[in-house]
């Protein structure tokens, strides 16, 4: 009988404890409401997917939602295709850090109709990464002064780390962005971290600013969605490894499309470099279109990554537009020239979705669209003006370049020669690593470049016939990738 009685207090208990804890759920409640042109309320609308960052649920035939939400949690709706949201630059809810007992959060997201194209572009602009006054002058004077004059995108993607572990710098910053009358989505990188409390609440201020860490959107018929690449560990470290709340916010997600639907993944550390990458890889291993594009490394390079059924997913990483962290000799303007370690200049991508298919191409920031290589002549100890070497070698660069990239020359005879890829230093990085050794570069006014012992991963050499005559000669310059337009132009060599 003691036996039954203290089995049955037991199960009293547990029960009670289940009741409680099912008693003290937060919710968040609430519309999507369909707005006209001025703004003026219309009808809800249905089949909206609303997420907590973990969470997905749909709005019913009158644009109602019930989501259960944690302290410290964003709410937001995942924009549908041929939407746009009424507030751009508010666009999601952040949940209260006190949360007590049973309670409900009254939310109403605003959404506008938005004509679709057949064709549309949008920028992947890896780490600005300020982390002084001066900085954010130079990138307010170099990348943000740019996309301020252009208006021949739909929309950008900054890859993270907007800041340098500086999320004071996150205020101005953001006031700069939302002047750019296109729509800016901000990815978070792991110096958008902020260190004055607990490892918990790292990307409140974050949050504060440019919204949940986790959100994904429908772009005519593309699926974009932004991972949060970053996992803390201690007070200041960091791996690159996806949380259990990322894993089934994309499983979940992709339960509501077909294998067939283009997918672009958008988040800081290249997946590549993931420790559980292959979560990932399992859930996105029976879609065909996957394009990932990542910050992170101040380089450029591509990946095809194959999942366990043999699709092949798509990574750029896409470099920086504060080039080698804002470092190298100042030009005129007082802007570093910062040349990557793999011998980009500070830059990012431009990236054209036509149904299912996209280009990429490189944009240097203050340079014309068509500069998509570099050209060195000479040995890896020469000047950058020096004449071809004794040997007849050469360099070419392209800042797109991939594994699957061919280039070639033809000579003014009508010879083509086939140039092969090589996996050394850029040239003229390591020119300003002799230069910065040697004290003839930079002044005193300007920062010395790190790592500039990286190999480049998309340099090409090439050798030109022994019989080539003293003097100047045109050669012109084809350049094929399956996901660049083709590049062909001319440039000078001096034997």
């Amino acid at each position: 009988m003691d036996f039954i009685f203290k089995f049955l207090i037991i199960c009293f208990l547990s029960l009670t404890t289940f009741s409680q804890a099912q008693n003290s759920v937060n919710w968040a409640k609430g519309n999507v409401l369909k707005y006209t042109k001025s703004l003026k309320k219309s009808k809800g609308l249905n089949n909206v997917l609303v997420s907590n960052g973990d969470t997905i649920v749909e709005t019913n035939r009158k644009g109602a939602f019930k989501i259960p939400i944690k302290a410290g949690q964003v709410i937001f709706p995942i924009l549908p295709s041929g939407y746009k949201y009424t507030n751009p630059e508010k666009w999601w809810f952040n949940v209260p850090d006190s949360l007590e007992g049973e309670s409900y959060i009254d939310i109403t997201f605003g959404l506008q109709r938005v004509k679709k194209k057949k064709k549309f572009k949008f920028l992947a602009i890896g780490d600005i990464q300020v982390g002084t006054n001066e900085e954010l002058t130079q990138a307010t004077k170099s990348i943000l002064q740019e996309l301020l004059n252009r208006n021949d995108y739909d929309f950008s993607i900054y890859l993270g780390d907007l800041v340098n572990d500086s999320p004071e710098l996150f205020v101005p910053l953001k006031q700069l962005i939302d002047h750019v009358p296109q729509q800016s989505w901000v990815v978070y990188g792991n110096h958008d971290r902020d260190f004055t409390g607990d490892k918990t609440k790292q990307p409140q201020k974050f949050r504060e600013h440019f919204g949940s860490e986790t959100y994904a959107y429908f772009y005519n018929k593309v699926l974009f969605i932004s991972l949060n690449s970053i996992t803390p560990e201690g007070k200041f470290g960091y791996s690159g490894r996806y949380q259990n709340s990322q894993l089934r916010f994309l499983s979940q997600l992709l339960k509501t499309i077909d294998y067939e639907y283009p997918i672009v993944i958008n988040q800081h550390i290249p997946l590549m470099w993931m420790k559980n990458k292959q979560d990932v890889l399992n859930i996105l291993d029976s879609f065909k279109n996957v394009l990932f594009l990542t910050g992170h490394s101040h380089t450029v390079f591509q990946n095809n990554i194959e999942t366990p059924s043999g699709n092949t997913i798509h990574e750029l990483t896409a470099g920086a537009v504060s080039g080698n962290w804002w470092t190298g000799q100042k030009d005129w303007q007082g802007i570093p020239v910062s040349l990557m370690s793999c011998g980009t200049p500070k830059g990012y991508f431009e990236i054209e979705f036509d149904k299912t298919e996209y280009k990429i191409n490189y944009k240097g920031v203050d340079l014309p669209s068509n500069k998509q290589f570099s050209v060195w002549l000479g040995d890896m100890d020469a000047e950058p003006l020096a004449s071809l070497s004794k040997n007849n070698e050469f360099y070419i660069n392209v800042f797109a370049g991939s594994n699957s990239t061919q280039v070639s020359i033809t000579l003014p005879n009508g010879e083509i020669i086939s140039l092969k890829k090589d996996f050394v230093v850029d040239p003229h990085v390591n020119y300003i690593r002799r230069s910065q050794i040697e004290g003839d570069s930079p002044d005193k006014n300007s920062k010395k470049a790190p790592y500039l012992r990286r190999k480049s991963h998309h340099i090409w050499k090439g050798v030109l016939p022994d019989n080539i005559a003293a003097g100047y000669h045109k050669i012109e310059i084809l350049i094929q990738d399956p996901h660049l337009s083709t590049i062909k132009q001319s440039f000078w060599i001096q034997k």
